[in-house]
């Protein structure tokens, strides 16, 4: 069973890993291109498979091909590389809507970034993210590990293309385990509607918050792990929101479900209503141990342990690759947009 600091295993957001794989084929004839996302999923979901090991999300091919079928304002894009008709690469943009002081932004977020062991050590990882930077058609963020290759990688595709790789910022996973909430605070199921009201609030310059359509919220309720959407409130006033889902993991101990907060928003009150999303969290997923959350920037680190969060070992380096000339990518300085 997960504890508060083992909690928070990694996605494959952007990170090619290196150490201990074979040794790549002296002569490797692969072609890498654009494919039909959705048709290739199972593909793409067994080489994560393969490519990932403990503690890592458990990639199922419903999980992966939900992901690549999700909704918003361009479809995912999907680059894979194959030696002969074998799938050895795969990297994927997924499009998400985001709110900003100045408007709305649609962006791609890069992820399901793998590489099969036998052939790393290729210049395939560069070359899958070269191919999908060069097919972006608006910004793209992306999630590395620190101190791992794959900012380097990303940096030399967004160069090739002309664009700029700009850090955000370091993002520390936490944790909460159980405990009482903070009284006044009230959180429940939130309709579809009042999901997307309460992620509206007002935002500082620089920030870029998860802002879905209904229809990307109505969507995210189909994900097959299992999935909430929940509003925070407090002497009838909305206090916050969050996306809570099923994270589905693999570890060395085995499969294991944690119950995990996504796209955290949170206006005011930020310790009490954070603390009350843990608490229904835990509810929610009918008995975990922990509830984890990767992705809270945008809440104060004071707040964060207030409310009975505590960091794990696992982080991430959010940033933004675009056009040098886009306030969006040029301005922005934090988002709420989940790890995928």
């Amino acid at each position: 069973m997960l504890t508060a600091r083992e909690a928070g295993p990694v996605p494959a957001a952007a990170d090619v890993r290196q150490a201990n794989h074979a040794q790549a084929p002296a002569e490797v004839a692969v072609d890498v291109g654009q494919v039909d996302a959705g048709a290739h999923a199972a593909a793409a979901a067994a080489l994560l498979r393969c490519a990932w090991t403990p503690p890592c999300v458990r990639y199922s091919d419903d999980y992966v091909r939900w992901h690549l079928s999700h909704p918003g304002a361009a479809p995912a894009v999907a680059v894979m590389a194959r030696d002969g008709n074998r799938p050895v690469g795969f990297v994927a943009l997924l499009p998400r809507g985001l709110a900003r002081d100045a408007g709305t932004t649609s962006v791609y977020v890069l992820s399901f970034f793998a590489v099969h062991p036998e052939y790393r050590g290729a210049r395939i990882g560069f070359a899958l993210a070269a191919r999908a930077v060069a097919l972006a058609d608006r910004p793209v963020i992306v999630y590395t590990q620190p101190g791992s290759r794959s900012a380097r990688v990303l940096a030399r595709a967004a160069e090739a293309r002309g664009w700029i790789y700009r850090p955000l910022a370091g993002l520390r996973t936490y944790a909460g385990g159980s405990g009482p909430g903070h009284a006044g605070v009230a959180v429940r199921h939130a309709t579809v509607e009042e999901y997307v009201a309460a992620v509206k609030g007002p935002l500082a310059p620089g920030d870029a918050w998860r802002l879905p359509t209904l229809e990307e919220a109505a969507y995210s309720l189909t994900d097959p792990r299992g999935a909430c959407l929940a509003v925070a409130e407090r002497e009838g006033a909305t206090r916050g929101a969050a996306l809570i889902v099923r994270s589905q993991l693999v570890t060395a101990a085995g499969n294991e479900d944690v119950p995990a907060l996504d796209s955290v928003h949170i206006d005011a009150d930020h310790a009490a209503v954070l603390s009350a999303f843990r608490v229904f969290a835990l509810a929610w997923s009918g008995g975990a141990p922990v509830v984890t959350a990767a992705n809270l920037h945008a809440v104060p680190a004071g707040a964060i342990r207030e409310a009975g969060f505590r960091a794990t070992r696992s982080s991430f380096d959010a940033a933004l690759i675009g056009e040098p000339s886009d306030p969006f990518v040029s301005e922005t300085r934090s988002t709420n947009l989940e790890v995928v």
